[in-house]
């Protein structure tokens, strides 16, 4: 395999047991997507007690394109997946794939939307449908990533949320839910990509075929939801494994899902610290970001200690306007490139295009970026930069006016925006090894604001 070597600690999650459940919990930097990838190796190796046919799995593109290079030269039965593409595969195996069924993020806000129109109009002037779409969008996800079946289950669950749901609101939640499956069915759709997981656990739970895999691996598992990884454990015969490594600090889908609504039976967490990423002057901005009020509190979350590596103070970059800070972004993208790889963060992908506009750059979910990348600039989002490392990354429009962005501060209210924002923000400067920009233009960064002198702060 393409692989850089266990470091120390490391080499403990390979050989972890060949059955039973397994859980790795690690913060930035300390090599999580490596263990993953070996672990899925070893488990996967012909003359290795337990060995048997493995699924490394994960939630995006991009880290999946990385983990299958990493995966060159793997044993045959070594397979790696997004879970859409383990939920399709399976699915499709038991004929319930019939063409496009599955509706895409577009059509599912519309259609949400449409349920909610018709929902409110049995409740006038209640004070629930003062929210955006993308709140309901929110809590329809969570709903079918816990993988409730009934109104009751739902009822009856402590909701951990900044954002409160109003009293006496979850049962109008739960019509909206239905109604918006009445619509889906009229549409010809049969799953989205939050549910599908658990017709794969109601299809699972009937077939008395052998299990394909022996072993399931899940990298970045906390993006996964609790009905995603139940149908992962579903998966595998009762002599295989699943190992699931993640960390909480960097969970940006959804909020408040634990490994621990898995139902998965582990006896010992395994934990790891050590940062072999990112230069102290990096972890320091990390640490203190994810050290706030508003980042959240779970016990599942992993205290880092900082690295030993020395380097310069990442950068801040104040600039007179939006133009101004995409023209550095560019200038400092062409220097730092010609010595290594250099992410340029956007929020969406028009965004990091425009950014890196008259450069020669590559797009990491299109072109599947690799730790062993060649020097050059590599356009990404929040979301496919998770899991991957570059020399150098640059994050623009870190202002008050930008992050937390205004669609999270109407959709979620200001202090779950801001938990949200700082795990993305948190996601991309742990991306960085050696250098760290980040720009903004207007009002000081609202989310960095705690961290006076963590920072060489300049103006062009």
């Amino acid at each position: 395999m393409n692989l850089p070597r266990p470091v120390g600690h490391q080499k403990k999650a390979l050989y972890l047991p060949s059955s039973g459940h397994q859980v790795v919990l690690g913060s930035a930097g300390t090599g999580k997507t490596v263990m993953a990838a070996l672990r899925a190796q070893y488990l996967s190796t012909p003359g290795i007690e337990g060995h048997g046919r493995t699924l490394l799995v994960t939630s995006t593109k991009a880290l999946s394109g990385y983990l299958q290079h990493m995966s060159r030269g793997a044993p045959e039965g070594l397979d790696v997946r997004t879970y859409g593409h383990f939920a399709r595969g399976y699915l499709n195996s038991r004929g319930l794939m019939r063409g496009r069924n599955i509706v895409d993020s577009r059509a599912r806000r519309e259609l949400v939307g449409q349920a909610i129109r018709a929902v409110a109009d049995h409740y006038p002037g209640h004070s629930l449908f003062g929210r955006k779409v993308e709140w309901f969008e929110d809590e329809l996800s969570w709903i079918t990533g816990m993988g409730f079946q009934g109104e009751d289950a739902y009822l009856e669950t402590e909701r951990r949320r900044r954002s409160r749901i109003p009293e006496n609101s979850r049962s109008i939640v739960w019509e909206i839910l239905e109604h918006y499956h009445d619509l889906r069915d009229e549409k010809g759709y049969d799953f989205d990509w939050d549910d599908i997981a658990i017709t794969v656990r109601k299809e699972l739970a009937g077939d008395d075929q052998p299990r394909f895999y022996r072993h399931v691996v899940i990298d970045e598992g906390q993006d996964l939801s609790p009905e995603e990884i139940r149908s992962l454990a579903d998966a595998v015969p009762p002599d295989g494994s699943v190992s699931f490594f993640g960390d909480y600090a960097q969970q940006i889908y959804g909020q408040a899902m634990s490994w621990k609504s898995c139902g998965l039976a582990v006896r010992k967490v395994e934990r790891f610290q050590d940062n072999f990423r990112n230069t102290k002057a990096i972890a320091k901005v990390a640490i203190e970001l994810s050290s706030q009020p508003f980042f959240g509190d779970s016990e599942d979350l992993v205290e880092p200690i900082a690295p030993k590596v020395d380097g310069a103070k990442p950068t801040l970059v104040e600039c007179q306007d939006e133009q101004e800070e995409m023209e550095i972004v560019r200038q400092t993208a062409r220097r730092l490139s010609a010595e290594g790889t250099v992410a340029v963060v956007g929020r969406t992908w028009e965004e990091a295009e425009r950014l890196c506009r008259g450069l020669e750059s590559l797009h990491v979910k299109k072109n599947p970026y690799s730790w062993d990348a060649p020097p050059g600039v590599y356009r990404s989002t929040y979301y496919s930069v998770k899991g991957l490392e570059f020399d150098s990354v640059i994050v623009p429009f870190c202002g008050a006016a930008h992050m937390p962005s205004e669609e999270a501060l109407d959709a979620f209210g200001e202090e779950d925006a801001m938990a949200r924002e700082a795990k993305l923000l948190y996601v991309a400067i742990t991306r960085a090894k050696s250098d760290l920009v980040l720009t903004y233009s207007g009002k000081y960064p609202p989310l960095l604001s705690s961290s006076p002198g963590l920072f060489t702060e300049v103006r062009p």
